[in-house]
């Protein structure tokens, strides 16, 4: 689907010249004049607007002019030549706030933290913004059970300005959140001060009651169960009911709008002591009580008719207080900005009529069976509703099933589709219908005894249909004890149910980073959670942190055995992509570069096999064949599923990962085992890099019925390494010379990423001998002698044998050894074998040379395809694009500048921290010791040829 906006990026990689990388200033000039660019048509025409630009500023004597000026001559050029094509063939993508939609979980700033000030700020991490008929929308805080604020949103515009990690890529899908949260679309008429809405005396509006963290977080979690809960929102027809307790009394809360006015109606349980209500305080000075049911604070005024509440002004606080009673009670009251609210009585709850279906479509879709297919593998494409009555975009995060033939997909916009029809062998009839929308950010999705569960930033919400509609009306707060950064880092990672039913999540600890402890002073930015995993009980009502300061950690938990694992990915810290076996107390290290108890990882990953991490996944059916009950990890970066293979017999777990080399091209995220255990469906999308070619897909991964040719079990121990293949080996491939073993180390720092270093320090990798290589007597298993073998951070182990049936297996396999511990040979299938007849061999790979061709598989190997684009677009690439880098003036941070010459593009790739271009941010490891001067030269080539 081609995307807007993305012109701004071709123009940025066609006309940038010396100082300018102009993705700023022209999204600021294009954003000014309102244009939308087709980027598939722009570059059709790039050429010939280029050089029309260059002959007009030869002309006009450029030379002359200043930097600033060239970019914008070409971009109105550009428009000139080429203006932006009708989209008649496609339907404009709807609106993130769907209009029709009464609800939506969304973080929201009403006030920004000024540190220099002191002030404490006002940022709704977990709101409910309910927009109402004529453009007022109220906000709700779900954790402190206030209405938090109210504004007029004018008409056509997002009732919150676009800030939040979904809301701003919605249309542009490359487009990142910053540090900014949403902010209200006007000037609130209504705010009430960060602290608790209800309570049983006034007391309990003036004291936050939660955990402080530090001055940089707002997200403090839910209020202390005893002083109550938000328990979740109903749908009824277009109103959206939110229900919440105080105490012990339950309170229902629904809003409508009157003209200029806002009523605000409560049905509260029955309660034998008086209820106060904050009804505004922070932002709305001066308040001035007329009557015991008026009250303003020009030129808002508030109003209520009912007899049983009173208005009290206490400590710059407007509130009601409710009289006890042993009956159900109901109040309403009012607001307006611009005079007298408009006369309305206490309001019974609205009408439980049976409303009518919201998205009563159901759309169907073909799949690719057989996209792709190696080594065993095949990946069947599942056709996405991109086109639907909604214009609304599907960007797939996760899958759940609730059968083997119906299941449900969670996109990262809000929504929820079931699915049905996901028995069929051949996927031909996939029907998908819309279930849920508004959730805030949710990127998993299970299904608990019959009921989907969403983890969200407003956090775990279950579905409920019941009025039988088939469509969600009852939104449930299954629980929000896990405190949410504020931070758009801070993503609700993933979630796994266990058997007890407590359900473990993970969220983003990126934001969390703050001032390295080693500093004078440190000031952590986010909560304990942030970079955690959590078991949440199996009522909801308690969170146990289980691991900390992890940077992005997902995670997997073995149905049957219960072994929790999980993933961390390459940047600061983390000194390349990770695997762990999970466990209570584990301090994964990072914001810190001395941490006291740093966990030992199960196995390290390279960075040229999998540069971003994502989740994994446990098969778990016989259909699996060799595969069942195995580790199954995914690669968001490569788009790849590798199998990782833990040695729990190791005095420190440690493990091997193998590359199964099924190159999906879907930005892989989640995945889940289909009930009938013959295969496990993959979902994702990309905002960030990805190798990855597209922006989202969901498939079905299964068994081709070819063999697999990787191993698919892998130790290692004290004298060497056991590879274990499917099917059996030609013997005669079975060689000393067919197989090399090199090793290395990393470095941890807090620096992004790192390059490999020997055994002594220096850049680059250790050659490691290899003895005999022996063959099992089932001929499955090959013994890899590697002898004197010594703990190290990552040992690849590269072979090249034949399959009995001819079938080349031909590959690598990552070891990480924390202790070399024996193993039984014998036991193994050798038990003739006799290490002292070895005559160990150090091999290398064959130097190669430099070639334009090798530059550009090495650049598709190492990920630089994810940074970096080669034909000038600057979409989803946090990287410079190649196409014309060579010999172009790039300037620094630093004030300097310098020519893309060969000597400038060694040092970037090989110390890319030394010099930061202008308009970049530092997030590229170093390729020191990872790639030789041959493959350097190849890379340079390649760049050189993209002119």
């Amino acid at each position: 689907m081609p995307q807007a906006g993305t012109g701004i990026a071709v123009f940025q990689a066609t006309f940038t010249i010396g100082k300018s990388d102009l993705i700023h200033r022209k999204t600021r000039f294009c954003d000014a004049l309102g244009i939308r660019f087709d980027a598939e048509s722009l570059m059709r025409f790039s050429s010939s607007i280029h050089r029309a630009a260059q002959a007009l500023a030869h002309h006009l004597h450029y030379r002359h002019w200043s930097r600033k000026t060239f970019p914008a001559v070409a971009l109105l050029l550009s428009l000139l030549l080429h203006p932006a094509p009708a989209r008649a063939q496609e339907a404009p993508l709807g609106p993130f706030f769907e209009t029709n939609f009464p609800f939506f979980q969304t973080t929201v700033e009403l006030a920004p933290t000024n540190l220099k000030a002191g002030a404490k700020g006002d940022v709704v991490v977990r709101g409910i913004l309910l927009p109402l008929k004529g453009g007022i929308t109220v906000l709700f805080d779900q954790e402190l059970l206030r209405l938090a604020s109210a504004w007029q949103t004018p008409e056509g515009k997002p009732p919150v300005s676009l800030l939040g990690m979904a809301q701003i890529s919605y249309a542009e899908p490359h487009r990142k959140a910053g540090k900014d949260s949403p902010k209200p679309a006007s000037q609130p008429f209504l705010t009430t001060s960060p602290l608790p809405g209800v309570g049983s005396a006034f007391e309990a509006l003036t004291k936050d009651p939660r955990p402080f963290f530090s001055d940089f977080e707002h997200g403090r979690g839910p209020l202390p169960l005893e002083a109550g809960r938000f328990e979740g929102v109903q749908l009824l027809g277009d109103r959206a009911l939110l229900h919440y307790r105080t105490q012990k009394t339950n309170i229902v809360e629904w809003h409508e709008a009157e003209g200029e006015t806002l009523h605000r109606h409560l049905e509260v349980s029955p309660h034998t002591a008086p209820l106060w209500f904050d009804l505004g305080s922070a932002g709305t000075a001066n308040w001035e009580l007329k009557t015991a049911q008026t009250a303003e604070a020009p030129p808002l005024q508030v109003a209520t008719q009912s007899k049983e509440v009173s208005l009290s002004l206490k400590d710059g606080h407007l509130v009601a207080i409710l009289r006890p009673s042993a009956t159900a009670q109901r109040f309403t009251v009012s607001y307006n900005a611009h005079g007298t609210p408009a006369s309305r009585a206490p309001a019974g709850a609205p009408a439980r009529e049976r409303a009518s279906q919201r998205w009563p479509q159901t759309l169907e879709g073909k799949s690719a069976v057989g996209a792709v297919q190696t080594n065993g593998l095949a990946l069947d494409r599942i056709a996405l509703p991109l086109e639907n009555p909604w214009n609304r975009r599907v960007r797939p995060a996760d899958i759940a099933f609730m059968s083997p033939d119906k299941g449900a997909v969670v996109t990262y916009d809000g929504d929820v589709w079931l699915l049905d029809g996901l028995a069929d062998p051949t996927l031909n009839h996939i029907r998908w219908k819309r279930f849920a929308s508004g959730l805030n950010e949710p990127l998993s999705i299970a299904n608990v005894g019959g009921v989907l569960q969403i983890n969200t930033r407003n956090g775990l919400v279950r579905l409920h249909d019941r009025a039988g509609q088939g469509e969600a009306d009852w939104y449930e707060n299954f629980s929000d004890v896990a405190v949410q950064t504020q931070g758009s880092r801070g993503f609700a990672l993933d979630m796994a149910v266990g058997a007890d039913g407590s359900t473990y999540v993970s969220q983003g600890g990126i934001g969390a980073e703050g001032v390295i402890k080693t500093a004078a002073e440190s000031r952590p930015k986010a909560s304990r959670f942030s970079g955690g995993v959590a078991r949440i009980s199996p009522d909801g009502k308690s969170a146990e942190l289980i691991s900390s300061r992890a940077r992005e950690p997902y995670l997997a938990l073995n149905p049957h055995t219960g072994m929790l694992t999980g993933t961390d990915q390459q940047g600061n810290f983390i000194p390349s992509s990770v695997c762990y076996l999970i466990r209570k107390g584990n301090d994964f290290g990072f914001g810190d570069e001395q941490p006291a108890h740093l966990t030992p990882p199960l196995v390290w990953i390279p960075h040229s096999e999998d540069n971003s991490s994502a989740s994994q996944v446990w098969m778990d059916g016989p259909g699996m064949g060799a595969l069942h009950g195995k580790l199954i990890h995914l690669s968001y970066g490569r788009g790849t599923p590798f199998l990782i293979c833990p040695d729990l017999d190791a005095p420190t777990p440690q493990g091997a990962v193998i590359p199964l080399n099924l190159e999906t091209d879907i930005p892989l995220l989640h995945a889940r085992m289909h009930p009938s255990g013959s295969s496990f469906f993959a979902a994702g999308f990309q905002i960030y890099d990805s190798r990855t070619k597209t922006n989202w897909g969901l498939g079905r991964i299964r068994l081709s019925g070819q063999p697999l040719s990787t191993p698919v079990n892998a130790k290692s121990c004290k004298d060497g390494v056991l590879l274990t293949f499917e099917s059996a080996l030609d013997p005669q491939s079975v060689r000393q010379e067919s197989t090399l073993a090199a090793s290395w180390n990393y470095e941890r720092s807090k620096k992004y990423g790192s390059n490999r270093l020997a055994r002594l320090g220096q850049p680059g990798s250790d050659a490691l001998p290899v003895g005999q290589v022996l063959l099992s007597t089932d001929q499955k298993t090959v013994f890899i002698h590697l002898p004197g073998l010594e703990p190290v951070m990552q040992l690849e182990v590269e072979y090249g044998f034949r399959l009995l049936n001819g079938t080349e297996a031909k590959g690598s396999v990552y070891f990480t050894i924390h202790q070399p511990h024996p193993c039984s040979l014998a036991e193994a299938g050798f038990p003739a074998a006799d290490l002292s007849k070895s005559v160990p061999v150090v091999r290398v790979r064959e130097r190669q040379t430099p070639t334009r061709e090798q530059g550009l598989a090495l650049s598709e190997k190492m990920g630089c395809i994810a940074c970096h684009s080669a034909n000038g677009t600057q979409e989803g690439k946090t990287g410079p694009t190649w196409k014309g880098l060579f010999g172009k003036d790039r300037y620094f941070t630093d004030g300097s500048m310098e020519s893309a010459n060969e000597y400038y593009i060694r040092t970037a790739i090989l110390e890319p921290e030394k010099k930061i271009v202008n308009g970049y941010l530092p997030g590229m490891p170093s390729y020191k010791g990872v790639l030789d001067e041959d493959q350097v030269q190849s890379i340079i080539l390649y760049i050189r040829s993209l002119q």
